[in-house]
């Protein structure tokens, strides 16, 4: 019996296009992403400044469509707010000192 039901639940997920990529809002950091600042396994051969990392934040943003506004820097963590034709569509977490985003939602 539970076979039959998992079977039955696998085929209205598949039928019914219910996938979690189109859930997704494109552009958006959801599970974290890389920016510019630092090497891919977040290394990075110098801690950016503040102006470097902001900079770095609104470029890779506006490449995607989006505007950036920089709440706050908290030790070396920097929060902002991106919004998408003045609505705000998400809120990312920078670490400086490593180059790694993600969503705070």
């Amino acid at each position: 019996m539970k076979k039959v039901v998992a079977v039955l639940l696998l085929i209205v997920l598949v039928t019914s296009g219910a996938y979690a990529e189109t859930l997704l809002k494109k552009g958006i950091v959801f599970y974290g992403d890389q920016c510019q600042l630092c090497g891919e396994y977040g290394y990075c051969s110098r801690i950016p400044t503040h102006r470097e990392a902001v900079n770095a934040l609104i470029s890779y943003y506006s490449k995607r469509g989006f505007r950036v506004i920089v709440i706050r820097q908290k030790e070396r963590f920097l929060e902002a707010e991106i919004y998408k034709d003045n609505d705000s569509v998400d809120r990312v977490l920078l670490d400086i000192k490593t180059g790694r985003m993600r969503s705070l939602y």
